[in-house]
């Protein structure tokens, strides 16, 4: 398929009188104060829902308009591109028809997402329009381990019943895999590993636990549980990592390694007193990760081009920032 051409999707809803001149005046002039996307903006102020701008899109476009409600994508082609890029780009790999992979887009007019795309199927791709909503509940369900953690999360708590928390006892699981915060913790951290998260986050609220993942720089649900379970999780990783069990009023620090798929990774780990709990952060670092190249960084063509001119001069300095870790 040919690079799908660049739409002005406020022009296209005009004169597909889809939204007036006046609404997209006004929407135009609160995307300049937000920041945000104008779809965005349109189905947020109620001028539009995000069925009708795909639609529109893909009409345009002359291209599918796919709804993934009743849409069963190939699992074995969805994870040929990862996670953490159908997230970026807004994108999921389908099905291959006739020797291409059809990709499903919000934004089918994003050349640099097509691109990107495209490399590292290293395939021709065909594509169809999407809805966003659609899209990231799709992917909330085919990629993650969602349901699987929180039948374990049930466990758990079905394991404590209405009883306080055994310390003796879960001092003495140290080394038994098979007990049921053991598995919770580990199927964890296999799906924040695998989808490259940056940050796990534990959680516990009045009545339920949140488990969040920070993917890209963004936190994300990963699932809720009882709160009751928020205990027994927060004493097992303080084991793991060596803290003190007994104090729960004050912040404590502290570091494990474990091995998730072949790779070793640095936790790093600090929990927080709150009013129902105590909240546990960790970062994970992948000790055993390969250097990206920089074709692999995400740069734009054009950006990618200068920092190669600029990176062969004799003299001149490049700096990185970021969040640490």
């Amino acid at each position: 398929m040919a690079r799908p051409e660049k739409v002005r999707l406020g022009d296209l809803l005009v004169q597909q009188k889809l939204i007036s001149l006046e609404q997209l005046q006004f929407v135009l002039e609160q995307q300049k104060r937000s920041g945000r996307k104008l779809g965005r903006v349109l189905v947020d102020n109620g001028f539009i829902t995000e069925d009708q701008i795909s639609e529109a899109l893909a009409k345009q476009l002359n291209i599918p308009y796919i709804n993934l409600k009743y849409y069963n994508p190939n699992l074995e082609v969805v994870r040929s591109l990862p996670e953490n890029q159908a997230r970026r780009f807004r994108a999921l790999a389908l099905e291959e028809r006739n020797g291409a992979i059809l990709v499903g887009m919000t934004d089918p007019t994003d050349l640099f997402a097509f691109d990107e795309i495209a490399r590292i199927l290293k395939r021709d791709i065909d594509v169809a329009v999407v809805t966003e909503g659609q899209l990231l509940e799709t992917i909330d369900r085919v990629y993650r381990r969602t349901d699987e953690i929180s039948g374990l999360a049930r466990e758990v708590s079905e394991d404590l019943g209405e009883g306080y928390i055994d310390f003796g006892a879960l001092s003495d699981t140290v080394g038994t895999e098979e007990a049921p915060v053991v598995k919770l913790l580990q199927t964890m951290f296999e799906d924040a590993v695998q989808i490259g998260a940056s940050d796990v986050h534990i959680e516990p609220q009045e009545t339920r636990l949140q488990i969040r993942f920070r993917i890209d720089g963004a936190l994300h649900l990963q699932t809720e549980a009882d709160s009751k379970i928020a205990g027994s999780i927060a004493l097992r990783l303080k084991l793991m990592s060596g803290l003190d069990i007994s104090e729960k009023r004050l912040p404590q620090d502290g570091r494990f390694n474990i091995r998730v798929r072949e790779q070793a990774i640095d936790v790093r780990i600090s929990t927080m007193p709150t009013q129902y709990g105590e909240s546990v952060v960790m970062r994970l670092l992948n000790q055993s990760g390969s250097f990206l190249t920089l074709d692999k960084l995400g740069m734009p063509p054009d950006m990618l081009k200068r920092f190669r001119e600029i990176i062969q001069r004799s003299n001149g300095m490049v700096l990185v920032t970021g969040p640490t870790g």
